[in-house]
């Protein structure tokens, strides 16, 4: 090889590693023990961090593991699912198509997915795409409609026109993926596109994200963290959620490095690399303030009586509130067995984010808000001195009762069958070696008795709501002919097909 091709080959080298370098430099004295000190605590196997100020990356990089009991270590370029940190990406598409004339926010969804209904008319006819984006449509979260359902996006955005309502129709808050999903995947007909390409093309490629996917399927590296979760203190690996169903709000994958990328173009206004992606009233819009959230409450303070935000408001995509008297926009992340924490404080200048590889931890946001203060310059505290969040079901025993020692007060064949319901799709119930087992989309697991007409739902090998408690519903000559299905107020009556069922039942019940 000629030297001066060795020449030209070391300087397009050159800034790559220079860039490499510099990130993986500490930003503040000590920020490296201190993150490692934590995450080791908190007993979550990896995580991703990455820095942004101004206009450049100060900071990517990786701590622990890629899975419990493994060897290789996370970097800055391996992969987490971030969950509902998707939703500002969504925002944004949307903010897009504003800039280019395509869309309005307070177009009606129903222009873009004429077919889309909801159960409460007036929202249905008036739902808007600022509507769908800041969680007003008055919907309580109906998360079984699609999580585990096997339902394609499609059909999961159909089977919201059952879902009754929580609220008045732009009431209050009530956060709500199918909304968000709802707003994809108008932009993506606005766009003539679909909604992952849509991303791909206007976000990924712009801003160089390019290990960033909306999607798991055919994922070709093997630099992915695998999910956990905690039973007591022991950590456990999860099965990764195929979330591509709400893809707009919570699919998307991605690492360190590329979220560095994200936070720049945001607190660049909508400008990366010199050039406009979106206009600065279409992005600016979705940082305003939509609807009110609630109070601080001393949230993220050391103390109720001093608190550190004192308000939360909803944008689109984003949670716009005040942290130490700094305006903050951030999102949180959650899937079955990772946590994302991702802000900004537009007035700093400064974002972080915070990948996990474990279900519902706390650490994220703290070592989020950690490095806020260590920008702001402020005192900090021993994060590595607090226990980690253990895993909360969504469906405790307290809800169900104390379990019996008894029988059931009918056979369990009588259990046996199909139920259906219009909204959550089929549950099958069958008689393996002498126990019963559900079955409802992509979940299966052993039904236990519990007391009652109640029993308790084990879906194998996990999912992110714990055991469920479902109740059977019995006819006075005691044929089974219902089960109540869902999580606390969206529990709805699945009908029994054949002969002990008759009408489709729908309902409100529980245990």
């Amino acid at each position: 090889m000629s030297s001066s091709i060795v020449l030209r080959a070391a300087l397009c080298l050159a800034p790559a590693l220079a860039l490499s370098s510099v990130a993986a430099q500490e930003p503040f004295p000590g920020l490296d023990a201190y993150i490692t000190k934590a995450v080791q605590a908190s007993k979550i196997p990896g995580i991703g961090v990455a820095i942004v100020r101004n206009d450049s990356v100060l900071y990517t990089k990786g701590f622990g593991v890629l899975a419990a009991g493994s060897t290789t270590p996370v970097d800055d370029q391996t992969l987490f699912e971030i969950g509902s940190s998707s939703k500002s990406f969504t925002a944004t598409l949307v903010a897009m198509m504003v800039t280019d004339g395509k869309m309005r926010y307070d177009d009606r969804v129903t222009r873009f997915l004429p077919d889309l209904k909801l159960a409460d008319p007036v929202a249905s006819a008036e739902l808007t795409v600022r509507d769908a984006l800041t969680h007003r449509a008055g919907l309580s979260r109906g998360e079984l409609i699609w999580l585990g359902s096997g339902a394609t996006r499609s059909e999961v955005l159909y089977r919201v026109r059952f879902l009754k309502p929580q609220s008045p129709f732009r009431s209050r808050y009530s956060y709500q993926n199918i909304m968000v999903t709802a707003a994809g995947e108008a932009a993506a007909k606005a766009a003539g596109t679909t909604w992952d390409d849509l991303l791909k093309e206007r976000i990924f490629v712009p801003l160089g994200m390019r290990s960033s996917v909306s999607t798991m399927i055919g994922l070709p590296t093997r630099n992915f963290a695998a999910p956990h979760g905690m039973a007591g203190d022991s950590v456990h690996v999860k099965p990764h959620t195929n979330m591509d169903n709400i893809g707009p709000a919570g699919s998307i994958i991605s690492n360190a490095r590329d979220m560095a990328q994200w936070l720049r173009f945001q607190l660049g206004d909508g400008v990366y690399n010199g050039k406009r992606l979106v206009s600065s009233a279409a992005l600016r819009e979705t940082h305003t303030p939509q609807i009110v959230m609630g109070g601080g409450g001393g949230r993220g303070g050391a103390s109720d009586s001093m608190p550190l935000t004192h308000f939360s408001t909803y944008g689109m995509g984003w949670i716009v509130e005040d942290y130490r008297k700094e305006l903050v926009w951030q999102h949180g992340g959650n899937t079955d067995g990772m946590t994302t924490a991702m802000g900004v404080m537009p007035e700093q200048k400064f974002g972080v984010v915070v990948l996990s590889n474990m279900l519902s931890a706390q650490l994220p946001a703290q070592l989020m808000r950690y490095i806020f203060d260590r920008q702001l310059n402020v005192p900090t505290r021993d994060l590595a001195a607090r226990t980690p969040r253990q895993r909360a079901d969504s469906s405790t025993v307290a809800q169900a009762g104390a379990r019996t020692t008894a029988e059931p007060p009918v056979p369990l064949s009588a259990f046996v069958g199909t139920y259906a319901d219009s909204m959550y799709g089929k549950a099958t119930v069958s008689m393996k070696d002498g126990r019963l087992e559900l079955v409802r989309g992509d979940w299966r697991g052993p039904l236990e008795y519990w007391n009652a007409m109640n029993f308790r739902w084990t879906v194998l090998p996990s999912s992110p709501t714990g055991p469920m408690y479902l109740k059977f519903e019995v006819s006075p000559d005691n044929r089974v002919t219902g089960l109540y299905f869902g999580l606390a107020g969206d529990q709805t009556l699945l009908a029994r097909e054949g002969p002990a069922g008759g009408g489709r039942g729908r309902g409100r019940g529980g245990s």
